[in-house]
């Protein structure tokens, strides 16, 4: 059995301190082989918001993150267009479209940030050709996970809302790939959903982390739980206290 944790929108500059915290020691007393992160690590992608995220991700356990839209500037119009994640690639990664390969396990996560739109994101064809790469190198049995900010599915009460543009080209070559979990965020929503057009692709969103910013929902992630059977999501809540494990859903 391979357990990820899934945390998102952490939004720096708008954080809760002591949940932050709190995240942190339940994450490393969880162990999971890794933390995915989906975006949205600053507020406003300022410096110091920047480096507040940096700081928090080493504290983390083994991890691997994508941008955010948020991680963009959206006042700054001159640096939107001329350095959208300049200062993401300089405090946070250089990749934005990450992988990581076990024996087992195959992660890749996508940059899904336009500048041009900001709040809503898309999907390449440079991308959908590095799914097909990238997963090609797993072997046949390794579990696959693709991770963007932007989701695949609406929310339940918003099923007419635009998630993220591109996929109708990059389903296919994720289907083909034999991806087994889609994770994302954005919304400050969480919820789980079958994909439509084929059997057996799971899409996960995770609320809003550490965030004050929250949207009717309190603050949770999930943890992820890969083996044999079907894909199991557990949502840890927070309580006010801790995370608390909610119901699990199995994909």
């Amino acid at each position: 059995m391979i357990t990820l944790a899934h945390i998102s929108d952490l939004h720096f500059g708008t954080e809760d301190p002591e949940m932050a915290d709190r995240l942190v020691e339940e994450l490393h007393a969880l162990a999971p082989r890794l933390v995915i992160v989906s975006g949205d690590l600053t507020q406003r992608a300022r410096r110091a918001q920047f480096r507040a995220a940096r700081a928090y991700l080493d504290r983390l356990p083994a991890h691997m993150v994508v941008p955010g839209n948020h991680d963009i500037p959206l006042y700054d119009i001159g640096r939107r267009m001329l350095s959208p994640l300049g200062r993401y690639r300089s405090m946070i990664s250089e990749q934005l479209d990450p992988f990581h390969l076990e024996d087992d396990l195959a992660v890749l996560g996508l940059n899904t940030t336009r500048p041009k739109r900001w709040k809503e994101g898309s999907i390449s064809a440079r991308q959908v050709a590095l799914i097909g790469d990238v997963f090609g190198r797993a072997a046949p049995d390794a579990h696959r996970v693709l991770f963007t900010h932007h989701p695949f599915i609406p929310p339940p009460p918003f099923p007419r809302m635009i998630v993220v543009h591109g996929q109708a080209a990059a389903l296919p070559a994720i289907r083909t790939a034999r991806v087994e979990v889609l994770l994302a965020g954005h919304l400050h929503l969480g919820y789980a959903g079958m994909v439509e057009g084929g059997p057996g692709l799971v899409s996960v969103q995770a609320g809003t982390a550490i965030s004050r910013r929250r949207r009717g929902q309190p603050n949770a992630y999930n943890v992820i739980r890969l083996g044999a059977g079907p894909v199991v999501v557990e949502p840890r809540v927070w309580d006010g206290e801790r995370f608390g494990e909610a119901m699990p859903a199995a994909g």
